[in-house]
């Protein structure tokens, strides 16, 4: 796709390029031809039909028509006896020549109409891409005005400020991920390794399938992910100098069970009450018909979550 754009757009109609082009397709048609010929096919413009689509669909209609005339003389000249002259045209060679005038006219007119409106598509994806990039560069700025505003309304509760700005900044990014990809979906194992960081390699370990989440799974995974990082950074393995993370999921359907695993970490006990931060994990998860179920080991928190990612 990508290179037959960049020939549609480099080769213009009536420029030195598109001439070129009917020059050589005429020639290739014209050795093919001989070849045949040599083979004993007698069809004067057999070859000459596909030199004519390429030309009109990569050149437009003047170097289709151009081919066309070219073809003409061609086969009039060296294709039909008596050989290289120019004999006089009887009623069977005036049909040949028609049909092959009314067929090349059809190719032409079929394949200029193609080029046109793969040139608007082409056109609209650039109006488009433009677009969302406004929109991304819009949203960025949204967010950072909102991670302006929390900051400077709580500039007197710095931990406060933070873990908002935290959950915001988690939001955003999941979303450049999204407006990133050109499916507009996401790798669930990018996703994780978004919210490690730097130190995703050492600190996480991960097993399943590659899946493709949506970007309302995305952004709401963004968050929940986030959540269950800084916990495991606060009270979890990741406070420790050796511990990790053990992720592995699996897909049934459009449903996926994900599990949440931390070793070499510090003990780790139920809270006696449920934080915020686990709220909004529950209630993210449960936007995407999911559900979490936590487990207080000793040995490190585990989790097991259910989602959609469709």
């Amino acid at each position: 796709m990508d290179r037959r754009t960049s020939l549609l757009e480099r080769i213009r109609p009536y420029s030195f390029s598109a001439l070129l082009l009917a020059i050589a397709c005429l020639a290739a048609a014209t050795l093919l031809r001989l070849g045949f010929g040599w083979l004993g096919v007698s069809l004067p413009f057999g070859t000459f039909y596909p030199a004519v689509l390429i030309a009109s669909l990569l050149a437009g209609a003047p170097a289709g028509i151009g081919v066309m005339v070219g073809a003409i003389l061609i086969a009039w000249w060296a294709f039909i006896p008596p050989y290289y002259e120019f004999t006089s045209l009887n009623p069977t060679l005036i049909a040949n020549f028609t049909l092959f005038v009314f067929s090349s006219g059809c190719i032409v007119a079929l394949a200029t109409f193609h080029r046109d409106v793969f040139q608007r598509l082409r056109e609209r994806d650039r109006e488009r891409d433009l677009l969302l990039r406004e929109m991304e560069h819009r949203g960025r700025n949204t967010y950072a005005v909102v991670e302006a505003i929390v900051r400077n309304t709580l500039v007197n509760d710095r931990a406060s400020a933070d873990a908002i700005a935290g959950r915001v900044h988690a939001v955003s990014s999941a979303n450049d991920l999204v407006n990133q990809s050109n499916t507009k979906t996401v790798q669930l194992k990018a996703l994780l390794a978004l919210e490690f960081g730097p130190n995703a390699e050492a600190r996480l370990r991960t097993a399943g399938p590659d899946i493709e989440v949506s970007p309302d799974a995305a952004r709401n995974l963004g968050l929940v992910f986030h959540e269950l990082v800084i916990n495991a950074m606060k009270h979890g393995a990741l406070s420790a100098p050796n511990g990790r993370v053990v992720v592995q999921w699996r897909a049934e359907g459009g449903t996926v069970h994900l599990g949440w695993k931390e070793e070499n970490g510090p003990p780790v006990a139920q809270p006696q009450r449920k934080g915020f931060g686990t709220v909004i994990v529950t209630q993210s998860l449960k936007s995407l018909g999911g559900d979490i179920v936590f487990a207080f080991d000793t040995a490190g928190l585990r989790c097991d979550l259910t989602f959609a990612y469709r």
